[in-house]
């Protein structure tokens, strides 16, 4: 790396931290202790983590179930054609969605992270809705199978509060990006500007230049009379 580049870039990081402070409390997690750009980051591996693991053992069913080694009565023969279909592209898009955050964060390219945004929201409207269809079911159409629904009723209301926390944490990711571009920006034009009026050093070091004499001992001295007119 050249020395000039290397110059500029540690005078613009500081001009930077002078603007902005990069690890502000707003800009953490977990009881202070994690970024939210690494969190969002652990959020993205988790959900790739899971999508691929449930993809795996989804898959190995399918397909025993197509060479027919699995009864008419296992679980994955009562699914039908379309609902596979829709499974199998709501596993593509949530893979597809934790990659962009990767993208998006390790780029700093933040417009990454708003499908997920958008999608979890979208999820957390849903998740919403049924609590509250579980809930009327609940206290208004009791039932004999008030185990089960209550097991639902508490994993739908565990699922949405688990989708509500990742968008804000993926949100406030957005929001750093956000600011470390305006700070960066800023940066670039105090270091442009900096360097406009920056002026070269003396080859030989400074040098003091003598001072002047005294208006008095120049102007009003013994050798020199006023001027008279005859």
């Amino acid at each position: 790396m050249p020395k000039a580049f290397t110059h500029d870039h540690q005078r613009l990081s500081n001009g930077m931290e002078e603007l902005w402070d990069a690890n502000a409390d707003r800009y953490k997690c977990c009881c202070r202790l994690i970024h939210v750009t690494r969190a969002s980051l652990y959020i993205a591996y988790i959900q790739m983590l899971v999508t691929s693991a449930f993809t795996i053992f989804f898959s190995y069913y399918y397909v025993q179930a197509i060479k027919g080694h699995l009864s008419a009565e296992h679980w994955i023969n009562q699914l039908g054609e379309r609902y596979i279909t829709s499974l199998l592209f709501a596993v593509s898009l949530q893979l597809m969605l934790g990659a962009m955050v990767i993208h998006g964060v390790h780029t700093e390219r933040r417009a990454f992270l708003l499908p997920f945004i958008v999608f979890a929201f979208i999820a957390i409207v849903f998740g919403f809705t049924q609590i509250a269809g579980d809930f009327f079911r609940f206290v208004y159409l009791p039932s004999a199978h008030s185990t089960y629904d209550n097991n639902q009723f508490f994993s739908h209301v565990i699922g949405t509060m688990v989708h509500l926390w990742c968008v804000s944490i993926v949100w406030r990711c957005y929001g750093f990006l956000g600011d470390k571009k305006v700070a960066r920006q800023i940066g670039e034009q105090l270091s442009a500007t900096r360097v406009a009026f920056h002026y070269a050093d003396i080859p030989y070091g400074y040098v003091a230049m003598p001072q002047p004499p005294p208006y008095a001992e120049t102007v009003i001295s013994a050798d020199k009379q006023p001027v008279t007119v005859s």
